[in-house]
């Protein structure tokens, strides 16, 4: 049902240019895989960018490339946060590989070996967002096949470049949140009443003018607000913005850094799996 909306967002934000383009970093071709020289010796994160406070739990990913820590937020994401630790702690991530690499985007595991993916409540779980926590460079966020439709998988934040302007992470947070809130207004008018055919197309019209207004009117003075401190940091460290407000974002890597830049510069064949085998030997927890 929301698949027309999605298209023409798409067709949209090509003709309006808000998502834009980053700057393009030039890479030196290797003549040798840095997976070679894995494991790394994991390095202390220069800050955590995250607005959100926590004092933890905490959790290290013993990999194979090195070891990667990072603070969780269950104060704001409580259920991404409690899906985590009951699946580390049961060991079901253990031997699980990074099976996608994006050069500097991010990097992706969380399928068990048995290839049986599953949340630890035995069915999808809901996203959770907050103006706290954002897709900032070196994040953690749960993977999804669409809206709240969590189960097991998740990503970190690898990319460190830089938006072009301000203006474009703005329209990217705003529209972001447009079509989350249009998702859920649509599901709880179908939850109601059954919507025809034409209903559906008018709603999908309405959300859709919202969205091409962006690049006409720009983003409104109150949520340009709300999103200043994230655009702020956005521009000095860079991040996967457009992911904000469609992904849960349940923490940060505080240590081993350089660990998943690491990971993110390997080899990868057409279908960006790494072409020699990154995983997680274990998942360590440690309570607050």
């Amino acid at each position: 049902m929301m698949k027309k909306i999605l298209a023409v967002i798409g067709i949209s934000i090509l003709a309006l240019g808000i998502w834009g383009c980053a700057d393009k970093k030039s890479y030196v071709t290797r003549n040798t895989d840095i997976a070679d020289s894995f494991p790394i010796e994991a390095k202390e994160a220069k800050e955590n960018p995250q607005q959100a406070q926590s004092d933890g739990p905490y959790a290290v990913l013993h990999t194979t490339a090195g070891d990667i820590t990072v603070i969780l937020y269950p104060n704001l994401a409580p259920k991404a946060v409690e899906n985590f630790i009951k699946l580390a702690e049961q060991g079901y991530y253990d031997r699980s590989p990074f099976h996608y690499v994006g050069k500097n985007s991010i990097i992706q595991t969380g399928i068990p070996v048995d290839g049986v993916e599953k949340s630890s409540y035995g069915k999808p779980f809901e996203d959770e967002y907050d103006d706290g926590l954002h897709h900032f460079y070196g994040a953690l966020a749960m993977a999804n096949s669409g809206i709240d439709a969590n189960e097991s998988q998740f990503y970190f934040v690898s990319s460190q470049e830089i938006p072009e302007e301000k203006k474009l992470v703005e329209a990217n947070l705003y529209m972001n949140e447009l079509v989350r809130q249009g998702n859920s207004e649509l599901n709880e008018k179908n939850k109601l009443s059954k919507m025809n055919e034409e209903e559906v197309g008018e709603f999908e019209d309405a959300l859709n003018k919202k969205i091409q207004a962006i690049g006409a009117e720009g983003v409104p003075e109150s949520e340009a607000q709300r999103y200043q401190n994230a655009v702020e940091t956005y521009m000095r460290i860079g991040g996967a913005y457009y992911l904000d407000y469609s992904h849960t974002v349940f923490g940060q890597v505080i240590k081993g850094l350089n660990v998943v830049d690491g990971i993110s510069q390997v080899y990868v064949d057409t279908e960006r799996k790494p072409k020699k085998d990154i995983v997680i030997n274990r998942i360590e927890i440690i309570q607050k």
